[in-house]
């Protein structure tokens, strides 16, 4: 008769086909440790039942490459024919989810002695309460959540799963729970997920960086306010006071009956309680154990058992490996080690836990192994993989090498802010930490000017008026003190401080900021027509900007911005002469630049259209101009000038390249993409009116970060008006 384990060996490979048992590369479930891993038991444990099995004609084992494992092969296992005639007759049943899982949900391991506690949290998901699910590293939490969400799928429940790394903010919680380009606003999130049977995953919480941290906490406490359940993974102790609604789900470790279960079955029963209790029921130092460690003493700590009887016995390879791993912010893959020497060790000795092909050691001995350091040993890790990630390129690249430059305290100013100007264009919140990091060794004005950009980017305006407390006063600490006053509703005062700070400003530096002001005015609005008081206003300001006192680079740039600006607000008042000055004008500074001149002139012809006939034509002409544009603002700003224009009935085509443009990514460093990021939120609602609100609150603190005050005032008006 077969034993629990190798019943369980036999389910887990059935899943397998038999086309894997001659192919070179195979999943790393049919290694080792990663059965071990599937089945929730020690590496030490299945020895006896394979060799049983094996013996037996019902498993073979051979040497084959493992997917994401490195180059070495490595040992695997296969059901035969028999096993698998075997494996059928057991009468397995795979259960299919109902319900949709987004993220990376982790696989699905077996759990020993977490009925009870599985049944209570589940209970408490069910009933929608909103849970912080604490313990010690190792003691199972996610193994435990895991559990919980297979019987919620199984049930119906749509399961968000966001993990949590150093660099994570609200923004890659939510995109790990919704997909690309999610709504930033709380409100707006809240009403996207205020539905039944929701469950918001967020696992290693702790994790997250000091920097980005209290707005995680602003985000739980707003999504109190959802239909969904929330359930927050994290270590003790719990770094947040406790937030109203939530309510502690602390784990402890396993039973002494239960954890015999996770040792090889071969142990005597005296034996493998004295090695349960002396590890406190700990499970993943249950799996850490194996025969040829040492006996623990009687209620050893964990951390200690972790450094004396796991890290020891590790060898030269061994321990290098796991110091680059330990040392890094975020799992790796095998091709961004220095190299893979030491890598199987690791896995083979239960030290790995892996999320698809990425790896880092278990949170228990990355934390035992960073506390045997001294500083000056840390500080050279740190040089030693930021030499390693120099030599590769990309955008992970840069983070991590600006990462381990900043913690070995070693870098150029110049070179960090060229660095962290790059990482910002496809990642703020690695952007932000890095500079705070920075911050804490070399307190400086360029980067701390840096780090009041990227705050007023992602609208985290608090942190924004932190930074410019520590600002010397100048003209442009003015400016940055007008914006904070312009987004919270003080348009006098901002007044006030612009003025002020044009009469201090350097000519060039004069006329950029009056024309930002100019265009912040005309895109200050909701789509539609631009009001004939707004205009005057608008032009009354172009021809009083002094272009004689600035070089020739600078005029260009200035006479291109104003001449776009005046061809804009001639087309939405009609003024047909204006039109065609400006043109005349762009077409002599844009005369390289043919896309440009295009599109100023299919946004004439949407306007002027004044038959189906003419609009059908020009709107033919703009779908051609989509498809061959490569300017991401160009092809958005003309899908908006369409949308205006047939505003109540756009085509289908014209729906659809809009829902297709939230795929492509903008740089938010930029005024123009914000303002034209709110203005598809916005669109978006229009087009959608089972998710106005969700969209329309998204849209509305969209042109707020933009400082749009006028149009965030006129949508939230709308908005109110449609509830």
């Amino acid at each position: 008769m077969l034993s629990d384990t190798e019943r369980g060996i036999l389910s887990q490979l059935s899943k397998f086909s038999e086309g894997l048992e001659k192919s070179w590369d195979v999943p790393r479930s049919l290694s080792l440790p990663g059965l071990a891993e599937s089945l929730g038991l020690a590496r030490s444990s299945l020895h006896k039942p394979l060799a049983k099995l094996e013996d037996e004609g019902l498993v073979f084992t051979r040497a084959a490459h493992v997917i994401g494992g490195g180059s070495r092969k490595r040992t695997v296992i296969h059901l035969t024919l028999n096993g698998r005639l075997e494996a059928e007759s057991l009468d397995i049943k795979h259960i299919s989810k109902v319900g949709k899982g987004y993220g990376e949900i982790p696989n699905l391991t077996k759990l020993f002695g977490r009925n009870k506690e599985t049944e209570d949290l589940l209970k408490l998901i069910i009933n929608r309460n909103n849970i912080f699910l604490s313990g010690l590293p190792g003691i199972g939490k996610t193994s435990l959540a895991r559990s919980v969400v297979a019987e919620i799928l199984n049930d119906g429940w749509t399961v968000r799963w966001a993990t949590c790394y150093s660099n994570s903010d609200v923004s890659d919680i939510t995109r790990q729970w919704v997909g690309k380009n999610p709504p930033r606003d709380k409100s707006a999130l809240t009403s996207y997920f205020g539905k039944n049977k929701n469950l918001l995953v967020i696992d290693e919480i702790q994790e997250i960086h000091s920097r980005h941290i209290n707005s995680i906490k602003h985000l739980l406490e707003e999504l109190v306010k959802s239909q969904a359940s929330i359930l927050v993974i994290i270590r003790s102790p719990n770094p947040f006071t406790l937030i109203e609604g939530y309510s502690d789900f602390r784990l402890l470790g396993i039973s002494q009956n239960e954890g015999r279960f996770l040792l090889p079955e071969d142990l005597t029963k005296e034996k493998a309680n004295k090695i349960v209790n002396s590890l406190g029921g700990h499970p993943l130092a249950l799996h850490l154990w194996s025969p040829e460690s040492k006996l623990p003493e009687e209620v050893q700590a964990v951390q200690q058992f972790v450094e004396s009887t796991v890290i020891e016995k590790l060898s030269e390879y061994g321990i290098s490996k796991l110091d680059e791993l330990s040392i890094t912010p975020a799992p790796l893959t095998i091709e961004e080690l220095s190299d893979s020497e030491g890598i199987t060790e690791l896995d083979e000795s239960a030290i790995l836990r892996w999320t698809n092909n990425k790896f880092e050691p278990h949170h228990l001995i990355r934390n035992v192994r960073r506390s045997l350091w001294s500083a000056n040993e840390t500080k050279n890790l740190h040089t030693i993989a930021a030499n390693n990630w120099s030599e590769r390129e990309g955008s992970r690249a840069l983070w991590m090498e600006s990462y381990h430059r900043i913690k070995s305290e070693d870098f150029n100013k110049s070179w960090l802010i060229d660095k962290i100007n790059l990482i910002s264009q496809d990642n703020t919140a690695t952007a932000a930490l890095l500079i705070e990091d920075a911050l804490q060794m070399y307190d400086d004005s360029d980067i701390r000017m840096q780090a009041v950009n990227l705050a007023f980017e992602r609208a985290e305006y608090e942190i924004a008026e932190n930074h410019i407390s520590n600002i010397e006063t100048s003209p442009q600490k003015k400016i940055l003190i007008a914006r904070l006053s312009r987004i919270r509703g003080d348009i006098e005062s901002a007044i006030n401080l612009e003025n002020q700070a044009i009469s201090e400003l350097s000519s060039a530096e004069r006329v950029r900021f009056q024309i930002s002001i100019l265009v912040r005015k005309y895109d200050d609005r909701l789509p539609g027509k631009l009001s004939k008081s707004s205009a005057d206003e608008i032009l009354l300001g172009i021809n009083e900007i002094n272009l004689k006192d600035i070089s020739d680079r600078d005029r260009y740039t200035a006479e291109l911005s104003l001449n776009l600006l005046k061809h804009a607000i001639s087309l939405q008042i009609s003024d047909l002469t204006l039109a065609s000055q400006s043109r005349a004008e762009l077409e002599i500074i844009l005369s390289g630049d043919s896309e440009t001149l295009l599109l100023l002139d299919l946004r004439a012809r949407l306007i002027i259209s004044s038959t189906p006939d003419l609009l059908d034509s020009s709107l033919q002409s703009v779908r051609l101009f989509i498809q061959e544009c490569t300017d991401p603002l160009n092809k958005i700003s003309i899908i908006h000038a369409a949308l205006d224009v047939t505003k109540g009935n756009p085509p289908e085509w014209l729906e659809k390249l809009h829902n297709d443009s939230f795929n492509i990514p903008l740089r938010e460093d930029l005024a123009a993409y914000r303002r034209i990021i709110a203005q598809s939120w916005y669109w978006r609602g229009v087009l959608n009116p089972n998710q106005r609100l969700s969209y329309w609150q998204e849209s509305i603190h969209r042109f707020r970060n933009a400082e749009c005050i006028i149009a965030a005032n006129q949508l939230l008006e709308e908005l109110t008006k449609s509830i």
